[in-house]
């Protein structure tokens, strides 16, 4: 899967840097366009300003508008100087804006009228402790997004050396893998396949168990020995517990730089459900998470 249109919301928070990092590794490993895009959030009127302006003083009315516009010039002019970095520094095409509205609705409709590849978005200090919080809007970026997302944790992304996968055989976790060996072949990372096992309780069905587990380990070896064949270094392991868990377990068991996991999608309706594999794994990694989706 190549990543030729890379959208970056940019949110100028303590992870923005990371984020913003991150974009131009991935980029620089497709040589792709960046987009980075602001979005002023409208949080103390939900609705355009020309639809309230009967609703309020017209002096107060003009104040908001006069502080939106301020906000927006100056968020600007950030983003116009980031943008020229990264054009001056690692020769990459790059663009921005900056719009007013919803932060996850703007930038997945940016996303989806540019036909954009992928989008990079961040996970926030919790102000409490030491872990990352996803956030409500980044939470609906990962859910609705109809292109891969990648969600940057940690230390985000200044090389990749261990690539983590979840896999599970079905076409969600086959486009990860794909996505990962893109990334392989470009950076020499090697790719650490894990499934997790999960059927060893249904004891009455214990002869079919171990046949559907012996064929797992077959195609994993297949899997490991046609990567290796392509001069990618891969290996695999089964974890006998929930996906969730065995992902997030092997991150450090690896080391991994990175994990790229697939996201089914119901076709009955426009957006993912909450609580999936993909979202436990998001929510509690330590390391930048890739849910890759071809368009």
């Amino acid at each position: 899967m190549q990543f030729k249109k890379i959208l970056v919301g940019v949110d100028f928070s303590d992870v923005t840097e990371a984020v913003i990092n991150s974009a131009v590794f991935i980029g620089k490993i497709f040589d792709a366009q960046i987009k980075l895009v602001h979005v002023v959030e409208n949080t103390i009127f939900p609705v355009a300003l020309d639809e309230i302006e009967p609703l309020i003083d017209p002096e107060e009315f003009q104040m908001i508008v006069k502080k939106v516009e301020e906000i927006t010039k100056i968020s600007g002019e950030k983003l116009e100087e980031i943008s020229e970095k990264i054009r001056r520094e690692k020769g990459l095409k790059t663009s921005f804006s900056v719009v007013t509205g919803d932060i996850a609705e703007e930038l997945l409709e940016i996303g989806e009228q540019g036909n954009f590849d992928l989008i990079v978005i961040g996970a926030h200090k919790n102000t409490f402790s030491e872990s990352l919080l996803l956030g409500n809007e980044a939470e609906k970026i990962v859910n609705k997004a109809r292109f891969s997302v990648l969600v940057v944790k940690g230390r985000g992304l200044k090389e990749i050396n261990r690539i983590l996968v979840g896999y599970d055989f079905l076409p969600n976790s086959i486009e990860a893998l794909e996505t990962a060996k893109e990334i392989a072949q470009k950076t020499g990372a090697e790719i650490d396949i894990v499934h997790a096992d999960t059927e060893e309780g249904f004891a009455h069905f214990s002869h079919i168990y171990e046949s559907v587990f012996q064929k797992k380990i077959e195609l994993l070896k297949q899997l490991v020995e046609k990567l290796r064949k392509e001069k990618i270094e891969a290996d695999f392991e089964i974890i006998k517990t929930s996906p969730d868990r065995a992902i997030v377990e092997a991150i450090d068991d690896f080391g991994s730089d990175i994990v790229i996991v697939g996201k089914r999608q119901r076709k009955d309706i426009k957006r993912f459900f909450l609580g999936t594999i993909a979202m436990k794994v998001v929510k509690n990694s330590t390391v930048p998470v890739l849910i890759a989706r071809k368009r």
